[in-house]
């Protein structure tokens, strides 16, 4: 003992140092374990909308057909238990359809735009390896032939190009992407009533086979005249993309992030959605014109209340709060289809590129911050095919898939001459 201490002062790291040596694995298990708690929890939480629209669905068919319809045909009122239900069948099918749809279908991102343009990059690679592979396998074959077989000197990368456009073509056109002109003079081959920025994504045969990011031109910009860039996902915003919070991406055309979906609204998933708010409004009104009559007229009989399905009261219920939303919203997102335009536009500004101007030896841009400016705008007809296809038939079924890439949208005339797109940027 030394200075009135029973053990010395070295001897305390040794005693407990083997005991926070074991606690340190118990301690990561006890944060893995609350981790798995804490996603279990948010996922319950963003699917119990979901969960929830479903049981409704199921039950309204359940309450609906069997209910009101099979006691309509039991009480000798046949042909109208039988017309309630040939109407009420279809309806009901398609705002499921439209409802799975939506949720299981991907509205289209930025990080997905990369990893296929990556896969076409390897593609084409493989492409070039694979035809170098068959000219080594015949100048070997000629050699132990005795053959003189002479191997043809490699092109250029631009010779390449032209000699193979055809088959790239077929090629990306597999993976849902276009080649689009590089030369300038491509832009006046173009209709009079659209114009089209040139693609993002552009194909480049390189000795690499990783791909590296591609620039692209886009009209709308930062506040500075700078591109667009996501901090978050690290990788560069598109026209109309912008990052979901909620879903941790940047979505392209993104509308907005539907949590009775537990989904964004955009690109790739804006037809469904529509679709799902129409036939879902026609299934509400349906559902409460059919069933609300035959529950006044039971509740008007003597001592009724007891009498009375409460599955009718609640169907009528149901219906009604769930028509009070889905009618206005849907007639705003009718309008929206045929501007082009999405909600974020509606409601927030966008800074739109209206060209350069030399300032001091120096190029600068000229931005205009507008929210009623709307350069996607390109007539009804135009719009309603850029989203719901360009064959009317399947219009009214949640299948198909949208003109164009995500990336890049045509622009009205008019928003091409007031942009004043530069010539270089096509290039």
């Amino acid at each position: 003992m030394r200075d009135g201490l029973l053990f010395p002062p070295s001897f305390f790291p040794v005693l407990f140092f083997p005991l926070s040596f074991s606690l340190s694995p118990l301690l990561q298990m006890s944060l893995q374990a609350l981790r798995k708690v804490q996603r279990c929890c948010t996922w319950t939480l963003n699917a119990s909308p979901v969960i929830m629209m479903s049981l409704i669905l199921t039950w309204a068919f359940w309450a609906y057909f069997f209910r009101l319809c099979v006691d309509l045909i039991a009480n000798e009122n046949i042909l109208q238990g039988v017309l309630y239900g040939f109407f009420f069948v279809p309806l009901f099918i398609m705002t499921v359809w439209c409802y799975y749809e939506v949720i299981t279908t991907s509205p289209g991102t930025t990080l997905e735009v990369m990893k296929k343009q990556d896969a076409l990059n390897d593609i084409e690679q493989g492409y070039q390896d694979s035809e170098y592979v068959q000219l080594l396998n015949h100048h070997h074959e000629g050699h132990h032939n005795g053959e003189a077989a002479v191997l043809p000197i490699q092109q250029d990368d631009h010779d390449d190009h032209n000699d193979t456009k055809s088959e790239r073509i077929e090629r990306q056109s597999a993976l849902g992407t276009t080649i689009q002109p590089s030369s300038s003079s491509s832009s006046s081959s173009l209709p009079s009533s659209t114009r089209m920025l040139q693609s993002p994504i552009t194909t480049t045969t390189t000795s690499s086979t990783s791909a590296s990011p591609k620039s692209h031109h886009s009209i709308t910009v930062k506040r500075d005249g700078g591109q667009r860039f996501c901090q978050k996902c690290q990788l560069p915003k598109y026209d109309r993309a912008h990052h979901c919070r909620s879903c941790n991406r940047c979505v392209l055309k993104m509308d907005h992030h539907c949590p009775w979906v537990n989904n964004c609204v955009g690109y790739g998933n804006y037809k469904p959605f529509f679709l799902f708010l129409v036939y879902g409004a026609l299934f509400c009104l349906y559902t409460l014109g059919t069933t609300l009559p035959p529950t006044i007229d039971i509740l008007q009989q003597p001592m009724g209340i007891l009498n009375v399905d409460f599955n009718y009261i609640f169907l009528c219920f149901a219906a009604g709060v769930f028509g009070l939303f889905l009618v206005p919203f849907s007639l705003f997102h009718a309008r929206q289809l045929c501007k082009n335009r999405t909600t974020i536009e509606f409601y927030e500004k966008a800074n739109y590129r209206l060209g350069k101007r030399t300032n001091g030896g120096r190029y600068q841009s000229d931005i205009m911050r507008s929210k009623y400016f709307n350069p996607w705008d390109l007539g009804t007809r135009a719009n309603v095919e850029q989203v719901m296809g360009a064959n009317p038939w399947r219009w009214f079924i949640p299948v198909g898939q949208p003109l164009g890439n995500g990336c890049q949208y045509p622009l009205s005339t008019y928003a091409y001459n007031t942009l004043a797109i530069d010539e270089e940027d096509h290039h």
